[in-house]
């Protein structure tokens, strides 16, 4: 299991909405009500992240930047300036038909509402719920065709800070790691392997600390790691 905790709020922010686009796309492959119900959810949220400005600033920015790292190649380099150009003149109603589309918006409304999805407060969800699946999938595809060039943009950023890294040794003394000095790096990964244990991780490109934690089960306190490890801290971007 790969742990990644995002050094500043704008990759944080691309982070989140990955997970959403994965998140959503998972559960519709599944003919369940249930499952699409999920799928849904994670759709909505995904409109109310992307279609804030902020996300954009920051894609065009990591694009802008990893531009001028030495092992980008001329190839590379003019793929980062093809998507940026994308995101910089795409309209600013790309989103509108997911954005205002009514159905959506009472489905976002209820889902504010604990348990407010039931066919008594949604009767249109259930009845949209009784088409075929595969009717279900092509109207998300349609909704998911909107985000399109978001998506592309999203998942080249990751995929390139996640490939543009390098590894330290670093000591966990009681299962602690912290620094002080100034990385740079957008993003830092701890893969944690076969071991039973996982990473709280606080702070920013100043100051970073990981603790290594353990719980035998949801039942049992949560404790941090006694002995002395040494692991590998990726840091990427």
């Amino acid at each position: 299991m790969i742990y990644e905790f995002p050094l500043s709020e704008g990759v944080r922010r691309l982070l989140r909405a990955e997970m959403l686009f994965k998140q959503s796309q998972s559960h519709i492959e599944y003919d369940n009500p249930f499952s699409t119900i999920a799928a849904l959810s994670a759709l909505v949220d995904l409109v109310e992240v992307i279609s804030k400005n902020n996300l954009k600033i920051e894609m065009i920015k990591q694009l802008d930047r990893l531009q001028y790292k030495e092992e980008i190649n001329d190839a590379q380099r003019q793929e980062m300036k093809e998507l940026s150009q994308d995101l910089v003149f795409g309209s600013v109603k790309a989103f509108d038909e997911v954005k205002e589309n009514i159905f959506l918006n009472v489905v976002r409304q209820r889902l504010k509402m604990t348990g407010g999805l039931g066919a008594f407060d949604l009767p249109n969800l259930h009845h949209w719920l009784r088409f075929e699946h595969g009717l279900r999938l092509e109207h998300m595809d349609r909704w998911f065709a909107q985000f399109a060039p978001t998506e592309k943009a999203l998942n080249y950023v990751l995929s390139m800070l996640r490939t543009l890294s390098d590894q330290e040794v670093c000591h966990f003394k009681q299962g602690l790691f912290y620094k002080t000095v100034k990385w740079d790096a957008e993003l830092v990964r701890v893969d944690m392997g076969d071991r039973m244990i996982y990473p709280e991780f606080s702070g920013n490109k100043q100051q970073l600390s990981i603790r290594l934690m353990e719980q035998a089960s949801p039942f049992d306190p949560v404790t941090q790691v006694k002995e002395d490890l040494e692991m590998v801290v990726e840091r990427c971007g």
